[in-house]
């Protein structure tokens, strides 16, 4: 039996959503792959769900899985593939925890998020961010763009000597340049910029283009979204401006069971979780259960677990809004997390202490380890001179990132897949779960007391999150007798039971094991009625499951499910 995937090597955008529709035929009683949505320039949206097929399956616990929202962060649209297809492989062998877990659980995954980003780099053209929608009508186009000058196929980095250039040839590693220093002499300066040519150029000025596609569609989402801008890039003029995050949106939104999520990007090798800002929605109580499942899913695996506020922020000043995880959590109620797919520093034994800040504070030595990690590899290139059309002498060379620092070398490739697998089983087995007991006791007279309690046996509370629950994200659970033609029932036939906690809902004092005791509310729910005649006892939760049990009149039955 052939692996479907084996993370041997990326694919193309065209080559997972074949592996998707592969997937589909082999396994038609386990496997769906449906277009959702289209792009901007029309490429299908795709989304595989797994699980047994029949009519509950969009309706089951189900566990949310996405990659592609940056077009060059590969290695997460290559985890939804390896995960899928990994499943897929085991219930193709009929490997009895896989089927047992999707004959009651759905999976949706959607591989990439942004096609027409992916396969526009995949094609050879300059760094994008996300999506190709153009800059603003106005904005001015002047300066250098990056394109491949001298026609490797490749954009790395250029550098041309001058005095007032701000850098200089790093002595202790030849791919890399440093900052200058005042002891450094001017004939060794030199700027740096990606590979290029200046548009719109006056023959003087030395300035940077505004980017061609600056939408970064991890800011256009609905948590929080205001008018954003950073790193020349930009939130779009409104949350769910562009069709790509509207389609996800409406994804998750018409599949209620989904009660927990990742959307994988790169690189860190980080579970970044909540809260994104001060004054989140979300109660110290979210916040807590979601670390601490952060931390169950990151264990074995050498990945951090970090909360964007405050550990994770490019200026302290401008907090991150729009975001995608952000949104799953807050507006849906859904555990929903950013795994960051590869730590390039960290791989070269140079791990970084704040992440986010190295991206406007270097340290010189990180840098160093990290291209002597890569040198002599297809990712580092000497520098070497190139006579550029308006420039004159420059020299073009460097590390190209995209093997190196988005994405993890393909001989690595697999390794890191191996570990976002193992997060996805370990999410997989948090999802909220309820079983059943009903008992049906004679009073005399044919009236039967019958009776339901529902148990959460889950890792999280039925609602998912608490927040779902308090903000009325997600209905409650509601319990119904369902007569039999003929039968009577008094009082009441349908209750309504709140929600329940998942054993790791204990928090704070109670859940310090010295100083234990019980929640408020409790992980049972009981239903009763009065009845005389048989009937169907039915109960449904949204994001636990739903399920009924038989009761045959004149009868006294203790059936647990």
């Amino acid at each position: 039996m052939a692996t479907m995937y084996s993370g041997d090597r990326y694919l193309s955008v065209s080559e997972v959503d074949d592996l998707c529709a592969a997937i589909a035929a082999r396994l038609p009683g386990w496997a769906s792959w449906t277009q959702i949505g289209a792009s901007r320039e029309g490429r299908p949206i795709g989304l595989l769900t797994l699980g047994r097929r029949d009519a509950e399956t969009d309706h089951r616990p189900a566990v949310w899985l996405d990659g592609g929202t940056h077009a060059s962060e590969w290695a997460g649209v290559m985890a939804c593939a390896f995960a899928a297809s990994a499943w897929a492989d085991g219930l193709e062998a009929e490997d009895p925890e896989l089927v047992r877990w999707f004959s009651s659980h759905t999976v949706f995954v959607v591989p990439c998020i942004s096609p027409d980003g992916m396969a526009a780099l995949m094609a050879g053209a300059p760094y994008l961010r996300s999506v190709l929608r153009r800059a603003p009508d106005g904005t001015p186009a002047s300066g250098l763009t990056s394109t491949d000058v001298d026609g490797d196929g490749r954009v790395r980095q250029m550098r041309w000597f001058h005095a007032s250039g701000p850098f200089v040839p790093d002595e202790q590693e030849p791919l890399l340049v440093r900052r200058r220093t005042l002891d450094d002499p001017p004939e060794r300066a030199c700027f740096v910029a990606p590979e290029g040519l200046f548009e719109d150029w006056d023959g003087h000025r030395w300035t940077a283009a505004p980017r061609a596609y600056p939408l970064d569609l991890n800011r256009n989402f609905p948590a929080r979204w205001a008018p954003f801008r950073m790193f020349g890039m930009e939130g779009g003029p409104y949350p769910l401006s562009e069709p790509e995050s509207r389609t996800v949106v409406e994804a998750v939104h018409a599949r209620p069971g989904i009660s927990a999520a990742i959307t994988f990007h790169t690189y860190t090798g980080a579970i970044l979780t909540q809260p994104y800002a001060a004054g989140s929605p979300l109660g110290d109580d979210d916040t807590q259960l979601m670390l601490q499942l952060a931390s169950a899913m990151a264990a074995g695996t050498g990945y951090r677990t970090i909360k964007v506020h405050p550990d994770f922020q490019y200026d302290p000043k401008q907090p991150i809004v729009g975001v995608w995880a952000d949104t799953l959590a807050t507006t849906f109620g859904v555990p929903g997390y950013t795994v960051e797919v590869w730590d390039p520093y960290g791989h070269a034994g140079a791990p970084v202490a704040d992440p986010a800040r190295f991206f406007v504070e270097a340290d010189q030595d990180v840098l160093r380890a990290f291209a002597r990690a890569h040198r002599g590899g297809d990712g580092a290139a000497p520098w070497r001179p190139f006579d550029h059309p308006q420039l004159g002498p420059v020299e073009i060379g460097g590390i190209d990132p995209t093997f190196t620092l988005y994405n993890p070398p393909p001989s690595l490739l697999r390794g890191e897949l191996e570990k976002t697998l193992r997060m996805c089983d370990r999410l997989r087995a948090s999802v909220p779960r309820l079983t059943a007991t009903v008992e049906a006791v004679p009073l005399g007279d044919g009236w039967e007391e019958v009776t339901l309690v529902l148990e959460s046996t889950g890792y999280l509370p039925t609602s998912a999150t608490f927040h779902a629950e308090r903000a009325g994200l997600v209905p409650p659970i509601v319990a119904r007798f369902d007569a039999d033609p003929g039968a009577v029932v008094r009082g009441p036939v349908a209750h309504t039971l709140g929600h329940l906690d998942g054993w790791a809902g204990q928090h704070g004092l109670r859940g310090h094991p010295m100083y234990a005791d019980l929640g408020a509310r409790g992980h049972r729910a009981v239903a009763r009625w009065l009845v005389r005649g048989g009937g169907t006892v039915r109960w449904r939760c949204a994001r636990a499951g739903s399920g009924a049990l038989r009761v045959a009149a004149g009868t006294f039955a203790r059936v647990l499910r």
